[in-house]
């Protein structure tokens, strides 16, 4: 007797949520219409006053979980609800981003014995469609380690159980950086994609990717790390240290329009990097424009809308 095929393996959606109740109901929705089945969801409400329980309590198979005091931050609730699932894949959805009906159906087909994670392209509401990487497929631990893996993030990806199981809890519970989790979960399995935009990535003006804890857990991995990167060349971690300080940079212009700042922060990953080194001497120089002199950088190198 044959045993089940994969399109009979339940899927487990974990949502994180905060006080972004349109937001996540459309979010829902995307999982209501997958064409998959059987998936279940949990959303894991990180507000103090059950601000989600009402849109979760409006769909019959979503169970609501209330994310304890103290425990914060989406890398905190993605693993209390990966606690709380019960599928042989999941999917771990940000409340501000919406599935394509073929997403998980598509992703599934991909995992196997040897493949635990697959991730697909996206549509940014800001960026427009972006394709994955395919030096991102295989081993991906250098480029993992190197932050280089998008958009290989949580809510394009679908991972199978047993390779989640490996790396849970997650290590870097505190604040938004999904970082740390791709590197333990490029250590622990392979990786693959579908490519094709699965994802409409939202970009709330309180987008949680954007911020500053965000930024201080890519710091963190790189402590956390410390062992690992010694293991491989000094180029490994120098990209690393040269995108956080980039993005540090971007922040800083994304919140005034010019900052000396930024410029530091530019020049300090422009030191470190191993390579691509006119870019960043260029985002330096362009820097001291402000924001409009970082745009026209990015025109003149082909890196629009970075």
């Amino acid at each position: 007797m044959l045993g089940p095929s994969a399109e009979d393996e339940l899927v487990s959606v974990v949502v994180p949520t905060y006080r972004r109740n349109d937001r996540l109901r459309e979010a829902l929705d995307s999982v209501v219409a997958q064409e998959y089945r059987p998936i279940e969801v949990v959303v894991v409400d990180g507000s103090d006053d059950d601000r989600a329980r009402p849109v979760v309590s409006s769909f019959p198979d979503a169970t609501y979980v209330s994310q304890p005091e103290g425990d914060d931050g989406p890398q905190a609730a993605r693993s209390l609800g990966v606690e709380r699932a019960g599928g042989r894949y999941v999917q771990l959805l940000d409340d501000d981003d919406r599935l394509a009906p073929s997403k998980i159906a598509r992703q599934v087909e991909l995992l196997d014995s040897s493949v635990g994670v697959v991730y697909c392209g996206m549509v940014d509401e800001e960026r427009g469609e972006i394709r994955p990487n395919p030096t991102v497929r295989g081993n991906v631990i250098e480029r993992a380690l190197e932050m280089r893996t998008f958009p290989c993030i949580t809510s394009t990806m679908l991972v199978d159980r047993d390779a989640l199981d490996r790396v849970h809890p997650f290590r870097h519970r505190h604040g938004a950086d999904d970082t740390g989790l791709k590197i333990d979960l490029a250590l622990a399995t392979r990786f693959d994609f579908v490519d094709e935009p699965l994802v409409v990535r939202g970009r709330p003006d309180s987008s949680l990717s954007d911020s500053w804890s965000y930024l201080a857990g890519r710091e963190r991995v790189v402590e956390t790390f410390d062992r690992l990167y010694d293991r491989f060349p000094d180029r490994v971690r120098r990209r690393a240290v040269r995108e956080t300080h980039a993005q540090v940079g971007r922040k800083l212009l994304d919140e005034r329009r010019w900052s000396p700042r930024a410029t530091a922060a530019f020049a300090r990953a422009a030191r470190r990097t191993p390579d691509d080194r006119a870019y960043h001497l260029g985002l330096c120089l362009g820097s001291a424009l402000g924001r409009p002199g970082v745009a026209a950088v990015d025109r003149l190198f082909g890196r629009a809308g970075r």
